[in-house]
């Protein structure tokens, strides 16, 4: 088989790549391992940066017609159970497996090929250039030779791992898990929750991403709730993942008070995601890396669907250039890394000040909270706003809130 391009992961990043190489005529193949529609372990959560690119790919009606929930407002709970208030411009919380698929279906439509249960095991390398994959499909060996590769097939990434450009910084790789749950209570429409690391485990660590959340769905009758920490921190409690998400909720007050009469509807499921403060080595010559393969997420928040459909974006405004100039030099390719770092890098760079500055401290976390509880219009003040006055005004540090942002 003989592609202009394969895409390896129909998740958002590579499905978007998918679709804008499609329609800018390459011949593509986005193949995945998974039978669709599959699940994803995550918070669910499309942010409004996405929504651009949503109506490129005429799916936005489609996604805010499957949404669970609309966030419109933030609570963020201190170590000491403290908490303060802020306005959010809505995003969609929709279940992956439905929000992913109708993505997915957003390439196909523009005309790329697919095909599930593939599973890529290897690049096809000839003479220091990528010119293909090997893997299993059905159960059958098969290569497809290919003139460029889009790798995007995750945090788990063999195809990375070959390249020898995969990241591993227990700072900034988090595990976290989710389950949906019935019979939360003290939720609220249209308010998400974020529960940061408490000060009274039993090992005292401190990891500045949120420990914990509650994201109300469906009118507040279903809850996604979910535990997140840094790799590192997660060493130092001495628990798994399920005991300290367990131990949250026995032990803590909001832990008690939302979950006591809760009744899972599944399992609490577990997944890897790293992250990035700015983006690193993304490319060799044939083939580029997009989304959770390359550790685009950012450091704040761990949200990794922005970074990896921008990164499916650029590479498919790269790759044609290529095909016609036919310039598969390292030079060439490294022009890559330039240009998704000039889409990414300033809103990554201002998620990683707003863990640095303000979550990576108990003390300034509680700090920011009183300050925004003493300002005027509180509680609603927008959150990025806050976060921006409260750094440059309060603590006297530089952070740019760039228009280029990832996240909110």
């Amino acid at each position: 088989m003989k592609k202009q391009v394969v895409v390896v992961g129909a998740g958002p990043g590579g499905s978007t790549a998918a679709f804008y190489l499609a329609k800018a005529g390459v011949d593509v193949l986005l193949i995945d391992r998974e039978t669709w529609p599959r699940d994803k372990v995550c918070g669910d959560s499309y942010l409004p940066s996405l929504y651009p690119m949503f109506e490129d790919m005429g799916i936005m009606e489609e996604m805010k017609a499957a949404a669970a929930c609309n966030p419109k407002s933030l609570r963020i709970i201190d170590p000491d159970e403290e908490y303060a208030e802020f306005d959010l411009q809505p995003w969609l919380i929709v279940p992956r497996r439905i929000g992913d698929d109708i993505i997915r279906r957003g390439a196909l439509t523009s005309g790329a090929d697919f095909m599930e249960n593939f599973q890529a095991e290897e690049l096809i390398i000839r003479r220091g250039v990528v010119r293909g994959i090997r893997g299993i499909h059905n159960n059958r060996d098969v290569e497809v030779e290919a003139d460029a590769v889009v790798i995007a097939d995750g945090s788990h990434s063999a195809l990375a791992r070959q390249l020898g450009i995969y990241k591993e910084d227990p700072e900034y790789i988090l595990y976290a898990g989710r389950a949906y749950y019935d019979g939360v209570e003290g939720m609220e429409d249209g308010r998400f929750e974020e529960f940061y690391t408490p000060s009274n485990l039993p090992k005292p660590t401190y990891s500045p991403i949120c420990l914990t959340w509650v994201a109300p769905l469906y009118q507040g009758k279903i809850a996604s709730v979910g535990i997140t920490i840094a790799e590192k921190y997660l060493r130092e409690t001495g628990m798994t993942l399920e005991g300290l998400f367990q131990w949250w909720c026995e032990n803590t007050k909001f832990g008690r008070e939302r979950m006591h009469n809760a009744r899972p509807i599944e399992k609490l499921k577990g997944w890897r995601l790293p992250g990035s403060r700015k983006i690193e080595r993304n490319y060799v010559p044939g083939a580029v890396v997009i989304g959770d393969a390359v550790s685009s997420a950012e450091a704040a928040f761990e949200y990794g669907i922005p970074s990896a459909m921008i990164g499916g974006k650029v590479a498919a405004s790269f790759l044609p250039e290529v095909l016609s100039s036919g310039d598969f030099s390292e030079k060439k390719f490294s022009e890559f890394q330039t240009l998704v770092g000039d889409e990414l890098n300033p809103g990554l760079e201002y998620n990683a000040n707003f863990r640095d500055n303000i979550l990576a401290n108990k003390e300034t976390m509680k700090q920011f909270q009183n300050w925004a509880k003493g300002q005027p219009g509180y509680p609603h003040l927008v959150y990025d706003d806050s976060v921006v006055k409260f750094t440059t005004q309060v603590l006297n540090k530089e952070i740019v809130k760039s228009d280029k942002k990832i996240t909110q």
